[in-house]
């Protein structure tokens, strides 16, 4: 057998040719061409880069604001509505009140809350309108104070001896 690149003489146990060292009875494959995958890659990059750009500028909307000044937004406010309160009847007093029976019991005033207006029993009052109490309005109430129970002590181990 010869060597297929310089045609010297192969020995029919070599692989490879003595003369030149090209393979004697193995072929190689030749290697692959990525140049046209490259150049597809390439474009398709170019492309995507290009089209972020362009979509940057258009979200960002700069054409019309001159390059020294920095945009302020304006906000447009309405003018603040005006609440009237209801009028409040003022009762006329043109009633006799007699004086209650049994003493008054003490009440408990929290800032901020309203009392209504209480009666007591064997008292009678009698007036031209009778007055309005508004309920009291649970943003403006305190809440009741809260009492935290007393930590609990345990008593000692009892020692026992043994005799």
């Amino acid at each position: 057998m010869r060597c297929p690149r310089c045609s010297s003489p192969v020995g029919p146990d070599q692989d490879w040719c003595l003369e030149c060292g090209a393979p004697a009875r193995t072929r190689l494959a030749p290697t692959p061409n990525w140049q046209l995958p490259t150049v597809a890659i390439g474009a398709v990059v170019a492309l995507a880069g290009a089209l972020l750009a362009f979509a940057f500028v258009k979200l960002t909307n700069d054409d019309d604001i001159p390059a020294g000044t920095t945009p302020t937004a304006v906000v447009q406010t309405a003018p603040p509505a005006v609440i009237t309160p209801p009028p409040v009847a003022t009762p006329t007093p043109t009633a006799t009140t007699t004086a209650p029976s049994q003493p008054a019991a003490p009440s408990t005033v929290v800032p901020g809350q309203t009392t209504p207006a209480t009666t007591t029993p064997g008292a009678t009052t009698t007036t031209g309108a009778a007055p309005t109490v508004p309920p009291p309005d649970p943003a403006t109430t305190a809440p009741a104070p809260r009492t935290t129970p007393a930590p609990r002590t345990t008593p000692a181990p009892r020692r026992t001896t043994t005799r």
